[in-house]
C-alpha cells in the first residue's frame, strides 16, 4: 500500500489553500477563474500593446555584419526582454543600449519574422 496520496481526482473544494489563493487574489486586485478542466486561471491586466515600426539596419562592425534593431520609435517598447528574446530565437549573441538592440550577424529575415509575429511593423533602413 502507497503512502501518497493521489491529489489529481480530489475536487478543488478540497484544497486547503485554495481560499488563501483566491482572496490574496482578489486584495490585489487580479481576478481567479475556474475553466473547464477545474484548473485556475489567472486573468490579470495585460500590459498595452507595442504600437510603431521597427527599423532594422544590417552594419559592418569590425568587419562582421550585425543586425541593429532600432526600437526608439515603438510606444511601450520593452527592449531588454525583445532582446532576450530575438537572442534567443535567432541563435545569436547581442546587446541591448539606448532603445537599440544589436544582434550578431545578418539576422534580419529572422528579426522581420518576429516582427510579424508580435504584431509590428519593420523597414529596412540603410543597405
Amino acid at each position: 500500500m502507497s503512502k501518497r496520496i493521489d491529489f489529481s481526482q480530489a475536487a478543488p473544494a478540497d484544497n486547503p489553500f485554495a481560499s488563501a489563493l483566491t482572496s490574496a487574489l482578489a486584495s490585489s486586485g487580479l481576478e481567479l477563474r475556474e475553466s473547464a478542466q477545474g484548473i485556475a486561471d489567472i486573468e490579470s491586466e495585460q500590459a498595452p500593446r507595442a504600437k510603431g515600426t521597427l527599423e532594422l539596419r544590417l552594419e559592418r562592425r569590425n568587419g562582421k555584419p550585425t543586425t541593429v534593431v532600432f526600437t526608439e520609435q515603438i510606444e511601450h517598447a520593452d527592449s531588454v526582454s525583445w532582446a532576450a528574446e530575438l537572442k534567443k530565437r535567432c541563435s545569436v549573441g547581442g546587446s541591448v543600449s539606448q532603445g537599440t538592440i544589436v544582434l550578431q550577424g545578418d539576422v534580419r529575415v529572422k528579426v522581420e519574422a518576429w516582427s510579424t509575429e508580435k504584431g509590428l511593423k519593420f523597414k529596412r533602413v540603410g543597405g
